[in-house]
């Protein structure tokens, strides 16, 4: 057992001494891809449903609960696949993930009805709402703790890109070809299931955590193997005790445990408040502003601008918080973007699209951040769990959203959709705060060998 707890830790120093090589990069743009892929999947349905809606004979109503079956099979998905990635490993559950939503999206576009329309929108969000979790766990499981945010959150920066990219899709293809044509182009991530094999390896860290040295480090070596070129490579850097494999229980109960309990629900808020906000705008901002006479192709223009805001948003939050810690720049991403939100609500004439800037910049530009912060609370054997249980409880937040904001434009509260995302935020950056760890430049072991020890 001393074995293979000391070769665990040399296996782990190994990967922190690690410069950023070809290597991590071929891995980072796999998943870059997965997440980009996943955000514009997961955007179209919203920047086409006023179309949708008009073809089915849908009111406010009932276009906002049609969101919201889309998005209970992102939150079961998260749910789902964060656990599963547990068990089973993070890159079958990527590669099973991207396959689930690029084909269920591609089948939306042949829907006949409204029950075929649901079905296929809630399969495809099932594998939607899990590779997110899924991606984020393994990134931060492969950086080394000296550049985790900054590489794991240039990752994430893809999630905007992907809003960008549907905005553009949705602004050429919708106006001309109809809503259709916009989700046959979202069976094209299925190509990123050819290179899974080829670039990537199942997380060093997990296959410790199920005993499965050996082949952690022929993965290690093959790594340093790139990264190195040849060159005798320095020592390893001394690494706290590592557990190997371990008798685990049910991993979502161990999130609730007495010392765990407290850090969970808080993250569990600030994941409800800020999906509540963001998958309140993704879905159902061009419902809004239509309702307000917007045209749609200014609605889009508008998501188009956000999105933009929202990659330079992601990019910089990882940056930051790799300088200044996890909680101060966490917290002012919220509590600031909370006055951006009601700017938008109050924004005339060309303000407006500073105002939609402002809010991109932290909506989503916080969220890639916040999912690293949780990765580091956590330890590896339940890991994805956490991550996914939080981007799954969030989901609570977002497919709420939706039917709540399309029964107030149903009843004449319009006006006051976009202050109730300004509340949440606010709500997220008080949660936030009261976390109360900063995890800025440890490595994952010496955080929750911390916790343990607690």
């Amino acid at each position: 057992m001393a074995d293979t707890t000391a070769k665990s830790a040399e296996l782990v120093g190994r990967l922190e001494r690690l410069p950023f090589s070809r290597w991590h990069r071929n891995l980072f743009t796999l998943c870059f891809l997965g997440v980009m892929f996943d955000a514009c999947d997961f955007a179209l349905f919203g920047m086409a449903l006023p179309p949708v809606a008009r073809e089915f004979g849908l009111n406010p109503a009932q276009a906002g609960l049609l969101a919201t079956l889309g998005l209970v099979g992102a939150f079961l998905g998260a749910l789902f696949w964060g656990t599963i990635s547990d068990y089973i490993g993070r890159r079958t559950s990527f590669a099973a993930t991207i396959g689930i939503f690029s084909l269920f999206t591609g089948l939306v576009a042949a829907s006949w009805n409204i029950l075929s329309l649901s079905v296929f929108c809630f399969l495809s969000n099932f594998g939607l709402g899990g590779e997110v979790p899924v991606a984020l766990t393994l990134a931060s499981e492969f950086s080394p703790s000296r550049i985790r945010g900054r590489m794991t959150g240039t990752m994430m920066a893809a999630f905007p890109l992907g809003l960008a990219l549907a905005a553009t899709l949705s602004l050429l293809i919708i106006p001309t070809y109809g809503w259709r044509a916009v989700f046959t182009a979202g069976v094209v991530p299925a190509v990123l299931l050819f290179f899974v094999r080829m670039v990537m390896p199942e997380s060093v860290r997990y296959l410790i955590s199920r005993g499965r040295i050996a082949e952690a480090e022929a993965t290690v070596a093959q790594i340093e193997g790139q990264a190195f070129a040849g060159q005798a490579p320095p020592p390893p850097l001394p690494i706290p005790a590592v557990a190997g494999a371990e008798e685990r229980g049910n991993t979502v109960l161990e999130l609730l445990t007495p010392e765990r309990r407290r850090r969970t629900i808080l993250l569990w808020v600030v994941s409800f408040c800020f999906l509540w906000a963001s998958n309140g705008i993704i879905f159902m901002l061009p419902t809004i502003l239509v309702q307000r006479g917007v045209p749609l192709t200014q609605i889009l223009i508008f998501l188009l601008v956000q999105a933009l805001a929202a990659c330079v948003g992601y990019t910089a939050c990882g940056f930051l918080i790799d300088r200044f810690g996890r909680r101060p720049v966490l917290f002012l991403y919220y509590f600031v973007g909370a006055f951006f939100h009601l700017w938008f609500a109050e924004a005339t004439g060309v303000w407006i699209y500073f105002a939609i800037a402002a809010v991109g910049w932290v909506n989503p530009g916080v969220y890639g951040s916040s999912g690293i912060y949780v990765s580091e609370l956590y330890p590896t054997h339940l890991r994805a769990t956490a991550v996914g249980w939080f981007f799954g409880i969030g989901r609570i937040g977002s497919f709420l959203a939706p039917a709540v904001v399309g029964f107030m434009l149903q009843y004449g509260l319009g006006a006051y959709v976009l202050h109730t995302f300004a509340l949440t935020f606010l709500i997220a950056a008080i949660a936030l705060w009261l976390v109360g760890i900063e995890t800025k430049g440890k490595v994952l072991e010496q955080i929750t060998g911390a916790e343990a020890k607690a």
